[in-house]
């Protein structure tokens, strides 16, 4: 059985959904000195930059993303890499952020 992890979904129209933890802040694997898949704001890093597209469903979407974003986060915890997809870290331009906001 896993932890209850809050989260905090923003989602503007047009704009990429962002989700931040609310809760207590999340442990680093003993060997880690920084979260992987997470943006230097705090938002979990879910998806690649252009998979999401505004006709899709949060709840297709970003809710089980953000589920399968916390099995490799427990999994990183106890094994020490990243089991998920993707790369180690897509920041988004600064146009990109900005168009986010």
């Amino acid at each position: 059985m896993s932890r209850n992890y809050p989260v905090r979904i923003v989602y503007r129209h047009r704009c990429r959904p962002r989700v931040s933890v609310t809760g207590p802040p999340l442990a680093l694997h003993p060997d880690a000195t920084k979260l992987p898949h997470v943006y230097p704001n705090g938002d979990l890093c879910l998806y690649l930059p252009g998979k999401w597209k505004e006709h899709m469903l949060l709840a297709d979407t970003i809710l089980p993303w953000t589920s399968a974003w916390f099995l490799h986060y427990e999994l990183w915890l106890v094994l020490g890499f990243w089991t998920g997809t993707g790369d180690e870290h897509a920041v988004p331009s600064s146009a990109s952020r900005r168009s986010s906001l």
